[in-house]
């Protein structure tokens, strides 16, 4: 009696083979971005579980930076920074994503909350030369390109804030904030259908 080896087809078992690493490549980036991550927020008072940047982020501490879990910071042509100045507080919520060249500074108090998405060149600063004052953004909000959020101003949970918009005053929740100042608009609006 003879033994025969099983039939095997080359181009499938390196088909099977390339789908397995196509499937680990996003696993294997995240782990190195976390790695990265744990590097360059050493200076940060509390770090959330699973930060993830994805490119280099800059970080200024004097006072305190509080990172909530998965976080994502996006690689770019600039990096992110975070400043953060003596007695100043920097909070960011769970599994909120920022893009390249995002700055964010608190001299007094920023506040971002959980689930946000910000875009890449969004300047969100609590001082403007001329006063200072706490900002926060609430819960859901998405930060368009290149906006920028002026010291004192609240915006409320699920809004928009418009890309290249400035943002001076408060955005109530569930609104788009555009243009330069910024105005609001309601969500509501701007979705409903014009033919009903």
């Amino acid at each position: 009696m003879t033994s025969r080896s099983p039939f095997v087809r080359i181009p499938e078992v390196v088909a099977q083979l390339e789908e397995m690493g196509r499937a680990a490549r996003p696993r294997a980036e995240r782990a190195v971005a976390m790695v990265r991550a744990r590097w360059q927020f050493r200076a940060v008072q509390s770090l959330g579980r699973n930060v993830a940047a994805y490119g280099p982020v800059s970080v200024h501490n004097e006072g305190e930076i509080v990172l909530g879990d998965r976080l994502t910071f996006s690689g770019g042509m600039l990096p992110s920074s975070l400043v953060c100045h003596p007695g100043g507080r920097l909070a960011i919520g769970n599994e909120t994503q920022f893009n390249y060249g995002v700055c964010l500074e608190a001299w007094h108090s920023v506040s971002v909350g959980a689930r946000c998405m910000f875009a890449s060149f969004v300047r969100v600063g609590d001082r403007d030369g001329l006063h200072t004052a706490p900002i926060i953004i609430e819960d859901d909000v998405w930060v368009a390109h290149g906006a920028i959020i002026m010291p004192g101003v609240r915006v409320g949970a699920r809004s928009v804030v418009a890309a290249g918009s400035i943002v001076t005053q408060d955005v109530p929740p569930d609104t788009l904030a555009m243009g330069n100042p910024a105005r609001n608009m309601s969500l509501e609006l701007v979705a409903r259908d014009t033919g009903s």
